[in-house]
C-alpha cells in the first residue's frame, strides 16, 4: 500500500484493537504511514496485533496498552501511554463494542446494560477525554466513530447493540457541532456486512450468505481494508472540511430490505 496523503505521520489509537476489525484498522493505518495504538482489555491479543505489524512494516509504528472505555481513569492511563509512545494523539478511531445475538423478549437489563455501557457510555468516555486534550492544548483532533448502517434502520435480534449505535451517531453529529471551532472533527463510518466481528455470528449459514449477498446491491461482502481506508481518509488532512459526517460503506445494503429479512430466523422462545 501506498501513503495516503495526510494520515502519514499521524498518531491513532485504535479502541477495541486486538482483533476483528480493530486489528485491520491498526494494520492499514500503519501501512498508510501512520503510527498507531491499540487499546482493549487483554494484552495478549493486543500484542498479536502490534506484533503482526512489527513484523511486515518493522518496530515503531504500533504499541498497544490495556484499557477499558467504561473507566475513565483506565482512559486518562491509555492516552498518558500514547503520549509517552507516540508524543501525543492526533486521531481516535471508536471501535470498541459488544454484540451477542439475542430476541428483545429474552435480553437481560445486564445484557442490554452491558452494550450500552461498552458502545454509547465508552465512545463518549474515550472521545471527549481525547478531546479535552486537544482543547486544552489548542491542538487539532479527528474522530471516527464505529457505526453500522442499523444505526438508523434498526435490526432484529441485536436491540442493545442498534440502540447503542444510534446513540453514538446523534453523538457524533452533536459534537462536531460543539467542537468544530476548536478545529476537532466528529464524523463516522457504517461499514455493512464484513467476514470479520461479531455481526458474522447473525450468518450461521451458506445460505444465509448467500440470501444476505443477494441483497446487496454491489453483489458482495464488504472487505475490512476497505473500511480502514475509509477510516484513514476520515482521519486525513484531506477530510480537513468534514465533519458531522457518517460515510456508509454497504454495497448499498441499508436501501434494500436489509436485516430484517433474517428476523424469521432469530431463536424461538
Amino acid at each position: 500500500m501506498t501513503e495516503l496523503a495526510g494520515i502519514a505521520g499521524k498518531r491513532i489509537v485504535v479502541t477495541g484493537g486486538g482483533g476483528g476489525l480493530g486489528s485491520v484498522l491498526a494494520a492499514e493505518f500503519a501501512r498508510l504511514g501512520a503510527s498507531v495504538l491499540v487499546c482493549g482489555r487483554t494484552l495478549e491479543s493486543l500484542m498479536r496485533a502490534t506484533d503482526a505489524i512489527d513484523r511486515e512494516l518493522g518496530p515503531g509504528r504500533a504499541f498497544a496498552t490495556i484499557c477499558n472505555v467504561r473507566e475513565p481513569e483506565s482512559i486518562e492511563a491509555m492516552l498518558n501511554r500514547a503520549e509517552e509512545t507516540m508524543g501525543g494523539v492526533d486521531g481516535l478511531v471508536n471501535n470498541a463494542s459488544g454484540l451477542f445475538p439475542i430476541r428483545a423478549e429474552q435480553l437481560t437489563p445486564n445484557g442490554f446494560r452491558a452494550v450500552v455501557d461498552t458502545v454509547l457510555n465508552g465512545t463518549w468516555n474515550v472521545t471527549s477525554a481525547s478531546a479535552r486534550r486537544w482543547i486544552d492544548q489548542s491542538v487539532p483532533g479527528a474522530v471516527v466513530n464505529v457505526l453500522t448502517p442499523y444505526a438508523w434502520t434498526g435490526a432484529p435480534g441485536i436491540v442493545h447493540n442498534a440502540a447503542a449505535k444510534g446513540g453514538v451517531l446523534t453523538m457524533t453529529r452533536t459534537l462536531s457541532v460543539e467542537w468544530g471551532p476548536h478545529g476537532v472533527r466528529v464524523n463516522a463510518i457504517a461499514p455493512g456486512w464484513m467476514p470479520v466481528g461479531g455481526t458474522a455470528d447473525l450468518v450461521a449459514t451458506e445460505a444465509d450468505r448467500e440470501r444476505l449477498i443477494g441483497a446487496i446491491p454491489i453483489g458482495r461482502l464488504l472487505r475490512p481494508e476497505e473500511t480502514a481506508r475509509a477510516a484513514a481518509y476520515l482521519l486525513s488532512d484531506d477530510a480537513a472540511f468534514i465533519t458531522g459526517t457518517c460515510l456508509t460503506i454497504d454495497g448499498g445494503h441499508h436501501l434494500s430490505k436489509g436485516l430484517f429479512e433474517f428476523v424469521e430466523d432469530l431463536p424461538a422462545l
